[in-house]
């Protein structure tokens, strides 16, 4: 009797370590899952910085209005930006800084408001009055570039888009 007792518990000791060890393996793995997906997760978050550099501006007066785009409606809507900036001019120069920017496909549309009267100054006929630029340096025949020519894409890094006012 006392064998048969004897082999009972080595039975359940031998079970319950192999249990053990399978929870450890187990743990391991739970553990390496977890760790992946937030490293995963970590990198599809990451966030951009998106510099756009204005040049070629004729003087220092005024400020550079600046809008960045993320789809082509509010790229045609002139009043509503994903984002904007209002910047300072130096050395016939602005510089506009987007930070924390997802991945994706954006166009950036600015002028000079010369006057600083928040308005994109035309004469009679439409024309412009005021120096303007688009992303990629695009430019429309008959009004403003389409998204297509003046979209870009942001990767997941800083990036830098010039503009030339010229």
């Amino acid at each position: 009797m006392l064998s048969d007792l004897e082999d009972t518990i080595h039975l359940l000791f031998l079970r319950n370590l192999k249990n053990k060890k399978m929870k450890f393996r187990f743990s391991k793995y739970l553990l390496l899952l977890v760790l992946f997906s937030i490293i995963n997760y970590a990198e599809d978050n990451q966030k951009s910085r998106l510099i756009v550099k204005i040049n070629g501006l004729k003087n220092d007066q005024g400020t550079v209005k600046v809008a960045l785009c993320n789809s082509p409606e509010n790229y045609k809507d002139n009043k509503s930006p994903f984002k904007a900036a209002i910047i300072e001019i130096r050395n016939n120069q602005a510089v506009a800084v987007f930070d924390n920017l997802p991945a994706g496909n954006y166009a950036v549309k600015a002028f000079h408001d010369e006057n600083n009267n928040d308005d994109f100054d035309t004469n009679f006929l439409g024309i412009p009055k005021e120096d303007y630029g688009f992303s990629n340096n695009v430019r429309g025949l008959f009004g403003p570039p389409s998204w297509d020519a003046a979209k870009f894409q942001l990767k997941k890094t800083d990036q830098i888009v010039e503009i030339d006012f010229n």
